[in-house]
C-alpha cells in the first residue's frame, strides 16, 4: 500500500521516541476524521494576503486594511475553531511583515512536490513560494512547539529540497521555515546531506511498522 505522510509528521517520527513512533502508525492507519483535522490551505487567507502585498509594489495599506478585516472577523467567528483559524492567519500576517515587509519579491503558485522511497510518499509542497530574483524560495509556516526540537526541524527542511530538487532549481538555504509566532526563520543548511541517509533509514522503519500493524 502507498503509505502518504507530511513532511512534518514524518519527521516527528523519525527524531521520536518509541512511544512517538507508534502513535503515528496508528494515526496513519486510523487517520481522524476530516472535521477533527486542520484542513489543507490553513494559512491561505494569510498567503493571498502577502501575495497581493507584493503584487501592488508592497502597498502597505493594502495590509492594514486586511488585518482590520481578518480581525473583525475574529471577533464575529462563531465557534474556537474558527476563531483560532481568523488569529492564527492574523498573526501570520504580521509576523511576515515584521520579518519581510521590504522584501520586493514575488509570491508565485506553491508546486506540488514529493518524495518517495518504497511504500512512503511524503508531502514537502511549502505554504509559499516566492521567487527572489533569479532564485526560488520555499516556506513552510507554523507555530513551532516546544517538543518540535530543531533537529526535527532541519529533517523536515531536508525532506522538503529532497521533494524540491528533482523539479526545481533550489539550494538547501532556499527552504525555510517561518514560525509566524515568534518571527523566527529556520533555513536548510548545506551540512545537512548526511540526513539524506537518515530520510531512507525512517522510511524503511516506517514502511516496516505499518506492515507489521496492518498484518
Amino acid at each position: 500500500m502507498e503509505i502518504r505522510v507530511s513532511a512534518k509528521v514524518f519527521a516527528e517520527f523519525v527524531t521520536g521516541g518509541p512511544s512517538k513512533k507508534s502513535s503515528t502508525v496508528r494515526k496513519i492507519l486510523r487517520p481522524r476524521s476530516p472535521e477533527a483535522k486542520i484542513p489543507s490551505g490553513y494559512y491561505r487567507r494569510a498567503i493571498g494576503i502577502i501575495r497581493e502585498y507584493h503584487d501592488r509594489d508592497n502597498d502597505s495599506s493594502f495590509v492594514f486594511k486586511e488585518l482590520k478585516s481578518l480581525h473583525s472577523d475574529a471577533e464575529l467567528a462563531t465557534t474556537p475553531q474558527a476563531r483560532a483559524k481568523r488569529n492564527s492567519n492574523l498573526l501570520a500576517v504580521e509576523s511576515y511583515m515584521r520579518s519581510f515587509s521590504g522584501r520586493s519579491w514575488k509570491v508565485t503558485k506553491c508546486p506540488r512536490i514529493y518524495y518517495s522511497s518504497g511504500e512512503v510518499r511524503i508531502s514537502g509542497t511549502p505554504d509559499l513560494a516566492i521567487q527572489d530574483g533569479d532564485r526560488l524560495r520555499l516556506i513552510k509556516l507554523g507555530v513551532r512547539k516546544e517538543k518540535e526540537t530543531a533537529d526535527m526541524v532541519r529533517l523536515m527542511l531536508r525532506v522538503m529540497y529532497q521533494a524540491a530538487k528533482a523539479r526545481l532549481k533550489v539550494a538547501t538555504s532556499d527552504i525555510t521555515y517561518f514560525d509566524v509566532r515568534t518571527g523566527e526563520a529556520l533555513a536548510g543548511e548545506p551540512s545537512d546531506g548526511h540526513l539524506a541517509n537518515t530520510i531512507e533509514g525512517g522510511c524503511r522503519v516506517l514502511e516496516q511498522m505499518l506492515n507489521v500493524k496492518a498484518a
